[in-house]
C-alpha cells in the first residue's frame, strides 16, 4: 500500500513537472515573438489563431468579437474556444501575453495610432520566425506580424 501512494505521488511530480517545463518554454516562445525574435522549442505544439476586432468606443480601442478592425489573437499550447472572457478589454504591449493552463495566448496590442496583431503561418510548430508587415489609413497604423513556422 505504502509502495502505491509512493509510486503514485512520484509520477503525479513528475507530470506537474512536465506541464511547469511546457509552459515555461510556451512563455518564452510566446515573449520572444512578442519581441519581434525567433523562438525554438523542442517539441512541436499547437498553435491557434482566433479572428477579433478592435473597436473604438468611448474615446479608446476595445477588444470586441463582431466589428470593427479586424486583427487576430494568436495561441501556443492546447488553448481554449472561445476567447469571449478575454474581449471588451484594451491590450498594450506590457499585457498582451495571457498566460493560461497549458497556453499562451498573444493578444493584438494598441499603442497610440497603431495595432498590433499576431498571425502564424501554420497549425503546429517548433520554430517561430516573426516578420513584420504595416499599413496605414485614415491615421490608423495596422501592423501584422506573420509568425513563419
Amino acid at each position: 500500500m505504502v509502495a502505491a501512494v509512493v509510486a503514485t505521488a512520484a509520477v503525479a511530480a513528475a507530470v506537474s513537472g512536465m506541464f511547469k517545463s511546457s509552459q515555461a518554454s510556451l512563455i518564452s516562445a510566446a515573449s520572444a515573438v512578442l519581441a519581434g525574435k525567433t523562438a525554438h522549442l523542442d517539441t512541436p505544439v499547437l498553435v491557434r489563431q482566433y479572428l477579433a476586432f478592435y473597436s473604438y468606443a468611448g474615446g479608446r480601442w476595445v477588444l470586441v468579437n463582431t466589428s470593427g478592425v479586424p486583427v487576430y489573437i494568436l495561441g501556443l499550447g492546447q488553448c481554449p474556444r472561445p476567447l469571449s472572457y478575454l474581449l471588451n478589454k484594451t491590450y498594450t504591449a506590457g499585457n498582451a501575453t495571457v498566460i493560461l493552463a497549458n497556453c499562451v495566448l498573444i493578444m493584438p496590442w494598441v499603442e497610440g495610432n497603431a495595432i498590433t496583431n499576431y498571425a502564424a503561418t501554420c497549425r503546429s510548430g517548433t520554430d517561430f520566425r516573426p516578420e513584420t508587415a504595416e499599413a496605414e489609413a485614415s491615421g490608423l497604423r495596422v501592423r501584422l506580424v506573420v509568425v513563419n513556422c
